[in-house]
């Protein structure tokens, strides 16, 4: 009989080799990457254009164009578009982060072919309605006073305000920089973003050659423009501070510190995922055992790596009682200092590897979320082995490697912070 009293074997997990992808070349220069995966009959496809909020005029223009194009085109109003989706049982949205925006739709394999043409009218012929416009502008200085009111959205806002300052990636939208938006720059942006350059396609799931063609006839009729140069990026250094935003009445405080830190093209990046994740990137941390566990101030705290196209930042967020504020402040720079001086015990080691390659397997199940991971090779200009060199650097990663990391990356004294909440 198993003795249930006895935990299995544990055995390291082996590199595991990454899917396939299939590039097909439109002739208006549009390339579709493909994965055909999964015995389920559904799919999903992207639509990706540098459209992103730090591509904008103001904060506040990308977001709203995206919004905007779901209420209507010029042969459907937003009623008829959604009715026509919900016939085919499709889910689909436009999204929309710092870098690009993405017009994304899942649905079932054989209905794709139908729901395509819907896709390019929205996409080409989006109207931007005046009454429809309003009525977004309403909604979003509504969800943007709400959001402000939050301590933990408020301090990682002026966080990414604080490292960024003097670049669009530390814009942050207001109630007053929504309302300055006129329907017209929408309408340009549209025209200049999301019909002005080269987007990327990505389409993965249960596909099959007729699909394929499905989609590179319906997107070869759009007309492209050579992509344009990247945004410069404009960074203003200035020395590290950590600001305090008192709110009445406020029984926690959002603590964010952070750092100017390295983007996925910089071959420390691998090894540095592991620096992260020991530190505070899963539920077994440092972080979490020193100020959960041990101290028991928090429910949670993590530290993330937060790669972008032009740059990045590492950060630390937690939310604390006002009392606790100042000590947790000092025991994260107390975890970081240990990691600076101490090296890191095999058997730790051993563990984080052991999870982050369990993760990643776990990742590579599905055809979506092996899309999302081709989606950040090809939108971040990565070598197309990204995902191989990852596993094999994580492996490979030791102690010393962590120290020096650490030494390099992990100065305190660089730390940026917000904190927000009650005295």
């Amino acid at each position: 009989m198993l003795n249930r009293t006895l935990a299995p074997a544990a055995y390291p997990i082996e590199l595991i080799k990454f899917p396939h992808v299939t590039t097909t070349s439109l002739s208006n220069g549009i390339e579709i990457q493909s994965l055909s995966l999964g015995e389920q009959a559904v799919f999903k496809l992207e639509f990706t254009v540098l459209a992103g909020a730090s591509a904008a005029a103001k904060s506040g223009i990308a977001s709203l164009t995206s919004s905007l194009m779901k209420r209507g085109t010029q042969q459907h109003d937003a009623t008829a578009i959604h009715k026509l989706f919900d016939f085919y049982g499709a889910f689909w949205d436009v999204q929309t982060n710092l870098d690009n925006a993405t017009f994304v739709l899942y649905g079932l394999t054989k209905h794709l072919k139908s729901l395509l043409p819907y896709v390019l009218e929205i996409i080409r012929e989006a109207t931007f309605p005046t009454e429809e416009f309003e009525k977004e502008i309403a909604i979003e200085v509504q969800k943007n006073k709400l959001n402000w009111q939050k301590t933990a959205f408020s301090a990682s806002q002026l966080l990414r305000k604080q490292l960024f300052e003097g670049d669009n990636y530390g814009r942050i939208a207001t109630q007053a920089s929504i309302e300055s938006i006129h329907r017209s720059e929408l309408i340009q942006f549209h025209q200049q973003k999301w019909l002005g350059g080269t987007p990327q396609i990505f389409l993965s799931g249960n596909i099959g050659p007729n699909e394929l063609e499905a989609v590179q006839q319906t997107f070869e009729q759009l007309q492209t423009q050579p992509a344009t140069s990247a945004l410069a990026y404009n960074l203003h250094a200035h020395k590290p501070e950590v600001i305090h935003e008192f709110r009445d009445n406020a029984l926690q405080s959002s603590i964010r510190l952070g750092m100017h830190s390295i983007t996925r093209s910089n071959p420390d990046y691998f090894k540095f995922s592991v620096l992260n994740t020991l530190f505070g990137g899963f539920f077994g941390s440092r972080l979490q055992k020193n100020i959960r566990e041990e101290k028991g101030f928090t429910y949670g705290i993590s530290s993330s790596i937060v790669p972008m196209q032009r740059a990045g930042y590492w950060v630390v967020g937690t939310d604390v009682a006002n009392a606790n504020v100042q000590e947790t402040c000092d025991e994260i720079r107390k975890e970081m200092l240990r990691l600076r001086t101490e090296k890191v015990a095999h058997e730790e080691l051993d563990l984080v590897k052991n999870y982050l390659m369990g993760s990643f397997t776990g990742e590579l199940t599905q055809a979506f979320d092996i899309a999302e991971k081709i989606k950040v090779i090809q939108l971040e200009n990565l070598p197309l082995d990204f995902y191989d060199q990852f596993q094999a650097q994580i492996l490979a990663c030791t102690s010393e490697d962590l120290l020096e990391l650490a030494n390099k990356y992990l100065d305190p004294t660089n730390l940026h912070g917000v904190i927000v909440g009650g005295r």
